[in-house]
């Protein structure tokens, strides 16, 4: 599966590393940056279990200016 990746997404990205980045670049890093958000979210639920996905979400959204 492709995705395609934001310019913000990609600016953010990019501000993470001096180095400049081209395409197949971002792929390695998006897919780092992915592995490393799946296994914190895991390690949070196992270290929080009455918790769920959906109660982090809620809880990042609340923390956040989303509305």
């Amino acid at each position: 599966m492709q995705v395609e990746i934001a310019e913000d997404v990609v600016q953010q990205v990019q501000s993470l590393t001096h180095i400049k980045l081209k395409g197949r670049d971002y792929d390695f890093f998006a897919d780092w940056l992915l592995a490393i958000g799946v296994g914190t979210v895991k390690a949070a639920l196992k270290a929080h279990p009455e918790l769920t996905l959906g109660d982090l979400v809620m809880m990042q959204f609340r923390n956040r200016d989303y509305h």
